[in-house]
């Protein structure tokens, strides 16, 4: 039979409840009986059943991570960020992918037949009525690179600053014939991309004829079908602005198929940095964001508020993006 707490206590000549208070460091035990726990858990070899020691202490040291069910290089640096912000705290992540919407509440789904101690959504649209279950279950939740919402902890990037400064660059090449493939509708970064790239032109006399916004979803394929739409348009676009990179990876692919060089006869752009961008031909210019410093802060920030090092005031954090130059708007 494996060793119980009850054979530590006995062991020891203590009661169950110090057993259980040594071994969770939480109240002070006098040191030489505290000793003689360890010993007997020592010489008897005794292991804590996690579970059990989860429903005893009302913690899992577990983090729920909901991510979009994509296949993403964006998400492959955010998730490896958590990861590493939960590295040597002794907690557990547990990921729960799932579209990046759902009207029937599936998001959390998962999560719910875990027990969890804090969850961390990206680029997922959460109904209000599951952020208002998990905040009256005083349940820790961060969002990354989700819509803001009330009462509840965010981090994003600026993606309104960062694609204002790369429609700068595209103008200052002397580009006024502007195209936007649009991402998701589900989550803000698109919107406040098109905002800037509309208030940015609008700087400079120019607008963004409603035919040039052509919507996408930010996954494989919907670039490619996007850029034939705007290739039927005449005239055609002197610069695309995609609102991701893989997207603008796709549009490069139709220019190619087409015969059209970038930049010469369409110039191109995107936004992330993912590792593909430095490898297209021509290379990609486009906006970094730190997404892999976006999932390692949520991760500590989680952690945090799990802990109750950190006010319950929710905030609102926006890291810094930077511009990006290569090859496929022109270089100088």
């Amino acid at each position: 039979m494996p060793t119980t707490i009850f054979d530590v206590a006995e062991k020891a000549g203590v009661s169950i409840s110090t057993v259980s208070r040594v071994l969770n460091g939480k109240d002070r035990v006098h040191p030489e009986t505290a000793r003689r726990v360890l010993d007997a858990v020592a010489a008897l070899g005794f292991r804590q059943n996690p579970l059990a020691r989860a429903l005893v202490r009302q913690r899992s040291e577990t983090v729920g991570l909901v991510i979009p069910k994509v296949n993403d290089p964006f998400l492959f640096e955010i998730v490896r960020g958590v990861e590493d912000g939960l590295a040597d705290t002794g907690y557990s992540l547990l990921i729960a992918s799932h579209p990046r919407s759902s009207d029937d509440g599936r998001n959390l789904e998962p999560l719910r037949q875990h027990v969890v101690d804090g969850i961390i959504a990206v680029a997922v649209d959460l109904r209000r009525a599951e952020i208002d279950e998990l905040l009256q279950r005083r349940l820790p939740i961060v969002l990354i690179q989700s819509e803001p919402r009330e009462g509840v902890t965010s981090f994003t990037v600026d993606n309104y600053g960062g694609a204002c400064r790369l429609v700068e660059h595209l103008l200052s090449h002397h580009y006024r014939r502007f195209a936007y493939i649009r991402g998701s509708d589900f989550t803000s970064d698109s919107a406040e991309r098109l905002r800037a790239l509309r208030d940015t032109l609008a700087g400079h006399g120019l607008s963004l004829e409603p035919p040039y916004v052509v919507s996408g979803d930010y996954l494989r394929g919907s670039g490619y079908r996007a850029m034939l739409v705007l290739l039927a348009l005449s005239p055609l676009p002197d610069v695309v602005f995609a609102a991701n990179d893989q997207m603008a990876s796709d549009a490069m692919m139709a220019l190619h198929e087409r015969g059209l060089r970038v930049p010469d006869d369409i110039a191109l752009a995107g936004f992330d940095d993912i590792p593909l961008a430095s490898y297209l031909t021509p290379t990609l210019t486009t906006v970094h964001q730190p997404t892999y410093e976006l999932g390692y802060q949520a991760a500590q920030t989680a952690l945090s508020m799990i802990k109750e090092e950190t006010p319950s005031e929710p905030m609102h954090v926006v890291l810094p993006t930077r511009l990006v130059v290569r090859d496929s708007c022109g270089r100088h």
